[in-house]
Formats: structure tokens, sequence, C-alpha cells
């Protein structure tokens, strides 16, 4: 009986090599050690979560592009506005948020809101510029223009 239990055993050990059995898989076998101890990675500070606040504001300027996407503009605007409350998100995502909120206060009248959040844009970023579609939009395209062009004569002087 132990001679059959024996050759089972090289049966099934010769079956698992035979068919390319991946060291890994044996590995988990209580008999078959690594060779070397794993090294642990040094963590990286960008593998770690966002802390709540941060993922709370991304997930409002997330929320506000889609309801601006769907024409929800009022409560876009909220969502952004929010967003920007909580002082958590990125400049990226800061010039995001006033560049939506911008275009939303052009298209509700509000032209000084509107050149105050472009105004708010290129201070974050003064090298910002609209995609070509947005540029030529009849309503929020010569607001900016306007605003940038005050911004670089403030610049000169």
């Amino acid at each position: 009986m132990l001679k059959f239990n024996l050759s089972l055993f090289s049966l099934l050990a010769l079956l698992l090599f035979v068919s390319g059995c991946s060291n890994t898989s044996l590995k988990k076998l209580p008999f078959i050690q690594d060779e070397a101890p794993v090294q642990k990675k040094a963590e990286d500070p960008a593998d770690k979560p966002s802390p709540p606040a941060v993922r709370k504001a991304e997930r409002e300027l997330s929320l506000g592009i889609r309801n601006y996407e769907n024409g929800n503009y009022n409560m876009a605007a909220g969502f952004f506005q929010n967003a920007l409350g909580d002082d958590q998100l990125s400049v990226g995502d800061q010039v995001t948020a006033h560049k939506f909120l911008a275009f939303i206060y052009c298209v509700s009248g509000e032209k000084l809101a509107c050149r105050g959040a472009f105004k708010k844009v290129l201070a974050l970023n003064p090298k910002f510029g609209l995609s070509a579609s947005e540029a030529g939009h009849p309503t929020w395209g010569p607001v900016f223009r306007e605003v940038q062009a005050e911004v670089a004569a403030r610049k000169t002087r």
C-alpha cells in the first residue's frame, strides 16, 4: 500500500512537471520553499489613497462636468462651487472648474462673473488657452479674449 501511495505521489509530481505547472503554484505546497525571501517594495506616496476630502472634491468636479454636459447648468455650477470650496483640487482641476463656471456665467448673461472666473483660470495657469471650438463660441470666446488681453497688458506694465 505504501508503495502504491508513493507511486501515486511520484505520478502526480511528474504530471505537474510535464504539464508546465508554474513555479508559483508549486510554492503554495507546504514542502516547497522559496529560494530567497521576497523583498518588500518601498512605499510610493502616489500609491496611497487620496484623503476623503480630495476624493469628495474630485467627485463634485466630475458631477459638475456631467451635469454641464447634460445641460443642467445650475446644478453643475453648484457642484463646481462645492468642489472649489473644499480647496482640495489640483491646480489643473481648479482650472477646469473655473472654466466651466465661466461658461455657465457667460451663457446665463452674468458677464462680470464670467470675467471673474476667466481671471481665476488665468491666475492659476497664465498659459491657459481655450480649445479651438471653445474659443470660437460666440458668447464666452470674446469674453475670454478680452480677459486674456487685460491680463497680458497688466504683465507688460
